[in-house]
């Protein structure tokens, strides 16, 4: 009963934001640690995603929409539909697929929904050295579970200590609790993709503005490559006990 206290107390903690701001700079620290993951060896979500691509590619061709006949699944979807609905404007029908196709594409892009998981505990000192980091649970790609485990210690290293007093440091410790969501993606830089012919970058720029990916204040672009598949792992605190 007592253990079931703590784990309610300790995902409250997070949950309400009652924890030190340190625990921001733990999670960036673990973000940047796990930057250029390889895209795994045996892991199915790669194959997975070129699966749907080619099915997605496939309905695209033949109706304009990667879904087929226009779903009711986006949001944006459904406004533009009751809108037209309400306006009796046919050509809405056509300007609602092309916001389902970008919805679809970006999904696809982003990685589909696919992820590989593992649940990461941490025991670091009061000054924020790590003591030891474990794996709660794994993926089943043992090269992925292998990959974040050996990060973490260079990671944590690089962390200042918490200040004095802060929320969720004891006096014997820091015990933590993150989830560590891996999956495929397939956006690069515009800026990337020069060495690429003229049209393979056009397809990809059309592709990637039609799925919502410029930024406005920098003028950027990001374009979709299939070509060029990248592993981004995202960690996410769960509990501070």
């Amino acid at each position: 009963m007592q253990g079931f206290i703590e784990d309610q107390q300790a995902i409250l903690r997070v949950e309400n934001g009652l924890i030190d701001p340190y625990f921001t700079h733990v999670r960036k620290a673990l973000e940047k640690g796990f930057d250029n993951a390889p895209v795994f060896g045996g892991n199915p979500l790669g194959k997975q995603a070129a699966t749907s691509w080619a099915s997605k590619a496939g309905q695209f061709g033949a109706s304009g929409n990667p879904g087929g006949p226009v779903p009711q699944a986006s949001t944006a979807s459904e406004q533009l539909k009751a809108l037209q609905g309400r306006a009796g404007d046919k050509p809405l029908n056509h300007l609602r697929s092309r916001v389902q196709a970008g919805a679809e594409l970006q999904q696809l892009a982003d990685g589909g929904g696919g992820k590989l998981v593992v649940t990461l505990e941490l025991l670091q000192n009061a000054d924020g050295t790590l003591r030891d980091a474990k794996l709660v649970s794994v993926s089943g790609i043992p090269a992925y579970d292998a990959f974040v485990l050996n990060a973490v210690p260079s990671a944590i290293a690089k962390l200042p200590p918490p200040r004095g007093g802060a929320r969720g440091v004891k006096p014997e410790g820091i015990h933590t609790l993150w989830a560590v969501e891996g999956r495929v993606v397939y956006f690069r830089k515009a800026k990337d993709l020069k060495a690429r012919g003229g049209l393979y970058l056009a397809a990809a720029f059309a592709a990637g503005v039609m799925a919502g990916r410029f930024e406005e204040t920098t003028g950027e672009v990001e374009v979709i490559d299939f070509t060029n598949p990248r592993f981004v792992c995202q960690p996410k605190l769960l509990r501070v006990y």
